[in-house]
């Protein structure tokens, strides 16, 4: 998702909406423990009941990427948005990197729009990740099951 936002981004002119070291800070507090924390979610009671899989079936199934790829695009439509409203708000009514230029004592205005869809995004990724604990039941089945997306989260 973070990738689309930037690409957005600098195909339209815009202003690119995080600083290195907000993607730095995305990457290594805001991705990395929620996937531990992930990684460490109780197994379901059930799982050995089910059948196995076929041995030619992928891990990962179309209906599963295709899930992954309208999530992080609904996300990235999201914070796009978010951030629009907040370089108007912020920069005089301007989206344009070229114009904000322009604007007296842009740097601050334009720090400030960042920083709005910046927290945008992390309390987003807080929420996938809640929601990325299943891919057949909803995120509120156990909702705080796993103490370590807590631990991750908080």
């Amino acid at each position: 998702a973070e990738v689309m936002q930037i690409f957005v981004c600098i195909i339209t002119g815009m202003p690119v909406m995080r600083t290195p070291l907000q993607i730095l800070f995305l990457i290594l507090v805001t991705d990395l423990p929620p996937s531990i924390a992930l990684g460490m979610e109780p197994g379901e009671a059930t799982v050995l009941q089910e059948r196995p899989r076929p041995r030619d079936e992928p891990v990962v199934l179309n209906w599963m990427w295709f899930s992954m790829v309208l999530n992080g695009a609904v996300l990235s439509l999201v914070i796009i948005i978010v951030y629009i409203f907040s370089l108007l708000f912020y920069c005089n009514g301007q989206i344009l990197q070229t114009e904000i230029n322009k604007v007296p004592g842009f740097e601050g205005k334009l720090m400030d729009a960042r920083t709005v869809a910046f927290i945008s995004l992390v309390w987003a990724e807080n929420v996938r990740s809640y929601c990325s604990r299943s891919f057949d039941k909803p995120f509120y089945v156990n909702l705080l099951g796993n103490r370590h997306m807590q631990h991750a989260i908080i």
